[in-house]
């Protein structure tokens, strides 16, 4: 059975609640994983999905994940902001363990003071290093969200030798931030990356008022 995987970029309240819900309707996600989630849009996740985990801020802090049919939402432990975590049971998508996905929003590694922000990308990475290396039962596993991290920061290089990125294994990585919703995508920062799981198809989607693209991601467990 295909999963399908959603995750956004919300701006901080920008983004519109009917242009986001609609997009919901029209794909249909198994999973949506978004950053900078104010309570305008968290208002349309409360009525989405079987299981949520929402903390919307205005402080471009916000974070939440809603998910159709079961599953166990928490928050990790992390250096900036804290990444939501769900565990889907494994027999709905025919896995013999649990399948983990990690919503996470990294900092900025240009954002002042720049020595603070490289410091704490550096914490980030241990982190997400322990998350998608540890071996302790738990079978597929999927980190998406907004990681500000283009191929070219050492970041994005040291997650892909842990895990697959969805987008190039699908052969259609395309740019999904730019500096106004509506100017031209210029860096490509927001991912999906996979364990044991083949990557079928990403589409970005454009949501009124969003500085981000949205990835949208289907994926088949490896056999």
């Amino acid at each position: 059975m295909m999963l399908r995987i959603y995750t956004q970029n919300l701006y901080n309240g920008r983004a519109e609640p009917a242009s986001f819900e609609a997009m919901l309707r029209r794909h249909d996600p198994h999973v949506v994983a978004v950053q900078e989630l104010s309570a305008n849009c968290a208002d349309v996740l409360a009525d989405w999905g079987e299981a949520r985990l929402l903390d919307p801020r205005d402080n471009v802090t916000g974070m939440g994940m809603a998910v159709r049919g079961e599953a166990t939402l928490t928050r990790l432990e992390f250096p900036h902001r804290n990444p939501i975590q769900a565990v889907l049971p494994g027999s709905r998508w025919e896995s013999d363990a649990s399948i983990e996905i990690i919503n996470a929003h990294l900092v900025n590694p240009i954002a002042r003071p720049i020595g603070h922000s490289l410091r704490t990308r550096k914490a980030e990475l241990a982190a997400l290093r322990g998350v998608l290396s540890r071996a302790d039962g738990t079978g597929p596993r999927v980190l998406a969200g907004d990681l500000n991290s283009s191929p070219l920061w050492p970041l994005y290089r040291r997650v892909r030798s842990l895990a697959i990125d969805a987008a190039v294994a699908a052969g259609t990585a395309r740019r999904t931030w730019g500096p106004l919703p509506t100017s031209p995508r210029m860096l490509r920062i927001d991912h999906v990356f996979v364990q044991g799981f083949i990557p079928i198809r990403t589409e970005l989607v454009s949501i009124a008022g969003a500085d981000h693209r949205g990835l949208l991601v289907d994926l088949e467990l490896i056999r």
